[in-house]
């Protein structure tokens, strides 16, 4: 009986990270690498590699890791799947951002993401993503990130909506007006608006009122 080649795997332990599994397939010659829940708190200097030139692509699991900070390491250029959802991920650098456009799967969910990089809007970046999950991170909603919308709309299908339970592909988590309210139907002016200046406008006007009434009224000595 014949096995077929895609059948064989190889566990692989030189520069495998500590309480993490590492798997070879000579079909493909890529890595699946993946690692115990909260046992990584960044990204491994190395990873399983064989003698250059190596052939193959990194299949990376750190799903509820502690990585803070996504920072760039050289084997994600020849990464194609990777999962740090679920992670407490606060920061990623620009050129980490670059890298994960080049993956075909990327889920970034369930983290602690507020602020997008203006980089993903240029277009002399030509930024796009195969398939994205940003789902369940506050990011901030001021009036500076309202091209946000504009920019996973252009995602179309590739920004992943979850079905499982009713959450939006992406929520504000910042001001507190527009808390948890989907991105896609935020409008400039939701925004841009500012309430705190509004009611001091209501306000002022409201005194500048009754001031004007009160000067226009009859004086009474008594009631």
């Amino acid at each position: 009986m014949s096995v077929p080649r895609e059948k064989f795997v190889c566990d692989v332990s030189h520069n495998c990270p500590e309480n993490c599994t590492c798997i070879k397939r000579p079909s493909d010659s890529s890595f699946n690498v993946s690692c115990q829940p909260g046992t990584q708190d960044h990204l491994p200097e190395v990873l399983p590699d064989d003698p250059p030139p190596r052939i193959g692509w990194f299949h990376l699991n750190f799903s509820t890791s502690n990585i803070q900070t996504l920072e760039f390491r050289p084997y994600l250029m020849n990464t194609t799947w990777i999962d740090v959802s679920k992670s407490n991920l606060q920061s990623i650098p620009e050129n980490t951002w670059r890298t994960l456009t080049k993956m075909d799967h990327v889920d970034l969910s369930g983290n602690q993401l507020t602020v997008l990089p203006k980089l993903l809007e240029s277009d002399s970046e030509n930024i796009t993503f195969r398939w994205l999950a940003l789902y369940d991170n506050p990011l901030r909603c001021n009036c500076e990130d309202k091209w946000i919308r504009g920019w996973l709309q252009s995602l179309g299908q590739a920004l992943f909506v979850p079905r499982y339970q009713p959450l939006a592909p992406a929520v504000c988590g910042s001001p507190d007006r527009l808390w948890n309210k989907n991105i896609l139907h935020v409008t400039d002016e939701d925004f841009c608006r500012n309430y705190i200046i509004e009611v001091r406008v209501i306000l002022c006007r409201f005194f500048v009122t009754m001031r004007y009434i009160n000067s226009h009224l009859p004086y009474h000595t008594s009631c």
